[in-house]
């Protein structure tokens, strides 16, 4: 692939008055982002960012909330200035699609946490952009304490220290608890399982004897001293009967 081809603007020199906002841009910025952008733009400069689409009438496709920074510095309108830009030639339709693209967080790189980690030590993390809550989720939050507030928290965690332990306890105390009650629910689970097991076996205690006419069957019980018509004998008594006739 000739990756020359894909270099398709130029950059130039040109009066703010000569470009004109895009009337559909969906990016905003807060008052928060907007202290850090001037933070970035007064420690950096204005390092590209400013694409234009000279194909409709100079028309912003990323950079605009840079632009309105520099005209609130220069005095813009009263005062105009010149700005570097790139000079794109879209279609309107390949515009709009650039001013989503150059500003969507999905296109491009994420953070390594850890590598960010090892790095914000080193640097003012503010004039890189990064805030409170940036900190706290990269797990370098004690950077935001000065030392003597340091100080006041390794003290707290002094004083702190016996409540902590007596949590722990009572921590270990519940689970203990716990797994006692589980280790009872599982005993009485066993016993039920055998229990039900049991019954189950004691159901099966039977056996069918049978006879291919009612004459047999009435012989049988007849030898034994059993009423023909009875269904059901007892086995132990049967076994008995068995011994006394033998």
């Amino acid at each position: 692939m000739d990756v020359s081809k894909l270099f398709q603007t130029k950059t130039i020199e040109i009066l703010r008055s000569q470009i004109k906002f895009s009337d559909y841009n969906p990016r905003v910025i807060d008052e928060d982002g907007k202290k850090q952008l001037k933070r970035s733009l007064k420690n950096f400069g204005v390092a590209g960012g400013i694409v234009i689409n000279g194909a409709n009438g100079n028309t912003v496709v990323s950079g605009h909330q840079k632009i309105k920074i520099l005209d609130e510095w220069a005095g813009y309108p009263a005062n105009d200035y010149r700005l570097k830009v790139e000079v794109a030639d879209y279609t309107q339709k390949k515009e709009k699609e650039a001013n989503i693209a150059f500003n969507n967080p999905n296109i491009g790189g994420k953070w390594d946490f850890d590598a960010l980690a090892r790095i914000v030590p080193d640097i003012d993390w503010k004039d890189a952009g990064l805030t409170d809550a940036d900190l706290n989720m990269i797990g370098v939050d004690y950077l935001l304490q000065t030392e003597e507030e340091s100080s006041i928290a390794d003290a707290l965690s002094d004083m702190m220290s016996p409540v902590t332990e007596q949590k722990e306890a009572e921590k270990a105390a519940k689970q203990l608890e716990r797994a006692e009650k589980v280790a009872h629910m599982k005993e009485v689970k066993q016993q039920v399982k055998e229990s039900a097991q049991k019954t189950a076996e004691d159901m099966d205690a039977y056996v069918v004897l049978s006879f291919d006419t009612y004459e047999a069957k009435a012989a049988f019980m007849a030898r034994f001293g059993y009423d023909p018509d009875m269904k059901f004998i007892k086995g132990e008594l049967f076994d008995e009967m068995i011994e006394r006739v033998d």
